[in-house]
């Protein structure tokens, strides 16, 4: 009997507001992508005209085209930060698709728009689809209630469209999964984070608040407005330094000027851009509007080059990177061989001997004498016999783990 009575109320509040109610929606994680307003893992990025971008821009790969493009934020083409966005759009569309975390409540029909009103939920259309007139997404006082709308097919949103969020609806809670190509036509605005497969194309004067992303298609820009400043990221970091110490350590510094539910920073070490290791985890004020300064010391940066980046996460686990900071850190030491001149044996002195890779004799006609290498977890030793060497002018070559080589020349009586 209550679950009757349960259907009708819904039936009629259905009817009354014409609200469509549907349900189970997850929201994707963003990851290292969550930073960006426009991006696309394997495409050209072709732009005409003015445009101008709030968030980073980029590229998994791909060329990049056309007139510049004013952007508040970070262009990353095909660099680190490009390639790892690339993962995480992946990822992200696979949780929009996924049947058990966003499985269809309601199935839509083209074209979807035209005075509508859809509460949160997953929202399901099965062909190519167009999106015109007003579309209300009405959260009904809750502010974490989630839009995800899936497309299987293109979506071309026309003028005139106006997408209005109400009663609690927020932007960073409104997703489009589109298995298609996405086109926004002349001065039309588009609101919400848009995932899709092909291109995506902005005719001219057309907006996005939110965000634009492909898993391989070309962007199109022409005289547009992207932005994607009103989504939620953890922190507002607003500066981060690295800079060398005393003892051979490097002092980290960064500051923030707002934190919203931020649980977290993970910092990030790498000496080639390619791998990161977490090597500290700095709690976070949690949640402020003012300046709040954090440091770190490495105390064990390696000598030559070092790169650091910040991992901002949320209390949700959702994070952000910060840009990477390099600084190049000299040898504690010396690399020194003696005695010079010798007659039968030569010591190595180096500040450590786990951070040599090889060892090298070579007489002046470029003859290679002795060569000893690192082998396995066993260190190199730091003796080596010449007894047996013929007299003369020798250069050694100490090559270290991060590939930096140190170059010497020593006599034998």
């Amino acid at each position: 009997m209550k679950k009757s009575i349960f259907i009708t109320l819904a039936t009629i509040i259905s009817a009354v507001f014409n609200v469509v109610p549907s349900y189970a929606q997850t929201a994707p994680s963003l990851g290292t992508a969550a930073g960006f307003a426009l991006f696309t893992s394997v495409g050209e990025f072709a732009n005409t005209g003015t445009t101008t971008i709030t968030g980073d821009i980029g590229n998994g790969a791909g060329a990049v085209t056309g007139d510049a493009v004013t952007v508040t934020g970070n262009t990353h083409f095909g660099d680190v930060q490009g390639v790892a966005a690339t993962l995480a759009v992946a990822a992200a569309y696979a949780q929009l698709t996924d049947p058990i975390l966003n499985p269809c409540g309601t199935t839509l029909t083209t074209p979807i728009g035209g005075g509508a009103t859809l509460a949160p939920g997953v929202y399901c259309s099965t062909t190519a689809t167009v999106l015109t007139g007003d579309l209300t997404l009405d959260a009904g006082g809750d502010p974490n209630g989630i839009f995800i709308i899936k497309i299987d097919g293109a979506l071309s949103v026309t003028s005139p469209v106006n997408i209005i969020l109400t009663d609690g609806a927020s932007l960073d809670n409104v997703y489009w999964q589109v298995n298609g190509e996405f086109s926004l036509d002349a001065g039309a605005l588009f609101k919400g984070t848009l995932i899709n497969v092909g291109a995506i194309s902005l005719a001219s004067g057309a907006s996005i608040s939110g965000r634009a992303f492909s898993t391989a298609g070309k962007i199109s820009l022409n005289n547009n407005t992207i932005s994607n400043e009103d989504i939620t990221l953890p922190v507002t970091l607003v500066v981060f330094t690295v800079k060398k110490g005393e003892n051979h350590t490097t002092l980290l510094y960064w500051a923030t000027t707002a934190e919203t539910n931020s649980d977290r920073f993970e910092v990030e070490h790498s000496s080639s851009g390619e791998v990161w290791k977490e090597i500290a985890t700095v709690a976070s004020k949690g949640e402020s509007r003012e300046l709040i300064s954090y440091s770190f010391t490495d105390t064990a940066p390696e000598e030559g080059n070092n790169l650091y980046r910040l991992k901002m996460i949320d209390k949700d686990e959702s994070f952000a990177y910060s840009r990477i900071r390099n600084i190049n850190m000299d040898s504690k030491s010396k690399t020194a061989l003696y005695p010079n001149p010798t007659n039968a044996q030569l010591t190595l002195d180096v500040s450590d001997i786990s951070k040599i890779e090889r060892v090298q004799f070579n007489d002046m006609s470029g003859k290679l004498i002795l060569d000893q290498k690192r082998s396995g977890l066993s260190d190199i030793g730091t003796y080596f016999n010449v007894n047996n060497f013929p007299s003369g002018l020798y250069v050694v070559k100490v090559t270290r783990t991060n590939g930096s080589v140190d170059v010497m020349k020593i006599v034998k009586r």
